[in-house]
């Protein structure tokens, strides 16, 4: 895994932009999850940019700079535990299973895992009562989430990726 000085400097400027990300998702409270979110799909490009062994890098780097850059800090572990990690175990799902019934069934199951790590950590901070009602709208936001996801990275491979000769 040996990269050129022009790799480190691209996967700088795009750990610089997740980190905006992050950080302007502390700032402007109203819209925390779609800049969780866009910071997630950095991690995306890298992976499909590096694949996932860099991703995986990228990702570690990010959740450690993002624990001491942001100011609130039960909203970074929403990245630590889904958002910034979902892009790899997306990748590696769609890479190695071909079945799309079983390979949406582990994205499912992944996010819930993900939901109920959170739910426990953010528990330990703030009461957080749940309802079914909330649990089953993050199951319809998540497939929405999944469907976007999907688009910007293929938008990404066509029309982005030709265009930044890399």
């Amino acid at each position: 895994m040996l990269l050129k000085s022009k790799d480190v400097a691209y996967l700088g400027v795009l750990l610089a932009l997740n980190q905006l990300f992050i950080i302007l998702s502390s700032v402007i409270e109203t819209n925390t999850i779609i800049l969780m979110a866009a910071a997630a799909l950095i991690v995306g490009v890298v992976v499909v940019e590096f694949g996932g062994k860099t991703g995986i890098i990228f990702y570690m780097a990010s959740c450690i700079s993002g624990f001491f850059l942001t100011f609130n800090k039960v909203e970074i572990i929403t990245y630590i535990c889904f958002f910034g990690i979902y892009s790899i175990i997306k990748h590696y799902i769609e890479t190695k299973i071909l079945n799309k019934y079983i390979s949406y069934a582990l994205k499912i199951a992944a996010f819930n895992i993900s939901l109920l790590l959170m739910y426990f950590i953010v528990k330990l901070f703030i009461n957080l009562p749940l309802q079914w009602w909330m649990i089953l709208s993050a199951q319809v936001l998540f497939i929405i989430y999944d469907y976007a996801f999907t688009i910007f990275i293929n938008q990404y491979i066509n029309s982005i990726k030709p265009k930044i000769g890399r």
